[in-house]
């Protein structure tokens, strides 16, 4: 089993998504990674926007937890949603594997997006609210065709 982290960044009326490659198909995802040994998930929240997009940040409140189990369980992935406020930077990707590009989209925007885990909603109605309120679990979103 693994952790995953990802950042929910609001910039003015706009969310941080970044595009992945993988797989020949490209979709976006919230930014963040796997917890590494050892390390926080504060640690890993803060390491893994520097190296993706360049940005620091101090990371605020849990907003979703959900969980990405293949059918045949070879797979595992708990992944936690927090969001941030940025302190410093400029938003630049760096590109790897995966990682494509590193964009601000508006909600109308959004709505038009390949997401995985597919949270679009969940991540839209938690915005439109400002994300008050307490964490929700989202249960098991895997997707047979990408593994996120």
């Amino acid at each position: 089993m693994e952790v995953r982290v990802a950042v929910i960044l609001v910039k003015g009326k706009k969310i941080l998504l970044v595009r992945h490659q993988k797989h020949n198909r490209t979709y976006w995802v919230l930014p963040g990674g796997r917890v590494e040994y050892g390390e926080t998930i504060e640690q890993t929240a803060k390491r893994e926007m520097k190296e993706e997009t360049n940005l620091n940040i101090k990371l605020n409140k849990l907003a979703f937890v959900d969980e990405t189990i293949t059918e045949n369980k070879h797979r595992h992935v708990i992944n936690l949603y927090f969001t941030a406020k940025a302190l410093s930077g400029k938003l630049k990707v760096a590109k790897g594997k995966v990682l494509r590009e590193a964009k601000f989209f508006s909600p109308k925007q959004v709505k038009d997006l390949l997401i995985h885990p597919d949270i679009k909603e969940d991540l839209q109605l938690a915005w439109a609210n400002g994300f008050k309120g307490r964490a929700r679990y989202l249960g098991n979103r895997w997707e047979n065709e990408v593994s996120a």
